[in-house]
């Protein structure tokens, strides 16, 4: 099974004996810790052998899953950002310090696109930018609110007396809730073209643009063409991931 546990939901996909995986799975958090919806997960998948987790939580969360999944006989890799792996070699100067579900959505462009250049843009929680140089080199990349996480700021800001709505977006918003909402989606959407735009620019052949994430089809219809939408693009770069552990253990 491969498992991504992000900072608001845990998305899962089974992989059979060929490769093939599932369709992806998604549970949000919502007030419970993020160990019982993964708890949960292992209880509804008694037959699980083995998993290929990929995570941006604590190392305590990640204690406790190793110790759920010896309990139960599951063995348990759990992916981490490195200088040079699986094709792509880090563009930090820390290179530990690369969020690993962005490694891992690397990892998963650069196998996709055919070896070619690419920007993975992440629209999670926070979105994340990063480029890939056709030999596989991670330039770097940005990081930058989110949709959601745009407007609670200004609408906590405004100490709750404010609303917004994502509904119908229009530049020319007829009330304050809509002003709110088109103002924070037309502003990253600006970001991520004005950002993917000054990536080009620096990168040495013109590259595939994928977009990913849980707000990944929401903004898709006001970016420029030239996106290639993957909902599921980590679960493709954990499944490249095992694929490559499992030659490597034979």
């Amino acid at each position: 099974m491969l498992v991504d546990a992000g900072n608001s939901r845990l998305k899962w996909s089974e992989l059979d004996a060929v490769g093939a995986i599932s369709a992806q799975q998604a549970q949000a958090y919502a007030d419970r810790p993020a160990l019982a919806a993964f708890i949960d997960l292992l209880d509804a998948y008694p037959a699980v052998g083995r998993i290929t987790l990929v995570h941006v939580l604590t190392h305590l969360f990640e204690q406790s899953v190793q110790e759920a999944c010896q309990e139960r006989g599951i063995s348990l890799h759990v992916v981490r950002s490195a200088e040079s792996a699986y094709g792509i070699i880090s563009g930090y100067q820390n290179p530990a310090s690369l969020g690993a579900d962005r490694f891992v959505g690397l990892v998963a462009a650069h196998h996709m696109a055919g070896r070619k250049a690419c920007i993975v843009v992440d629209c999670g929680t926070a979105v994340t930018i990063d480029a890939v140089e056709k030999d596989g080199r991670h330039l770097g990349g940005l990081i930058l609110p989110g949709l959601q996480l745009s407007a609670d700021a200004l609408i906590a800001r405004a100490q709750n007396r404010l609303s917004l709505s994502f509904e119908h977006p229009t530049i020319f918003a007829d009330g304050t809730a809509r002003a709110i909402g088109g103002g924070c989606l037309f502003g990253l959407v600006g970001a991520i073209e004005g950002i993917c735009k000054r990536m080009q620019h620096a990168m040495s052949t013109p590259p595939l643009r994928v977009l990913t994430g849980g707000d990944a089809e929401h903004l898709r219809p006001w970016l420029p063409g030239g996106c290639v939408v993957q909902p599921d693009l980590l679960m493709r770069g954990l499944r490249h991931i095992t694929e490559q552990q499992t030659c490597t253990s034979c």
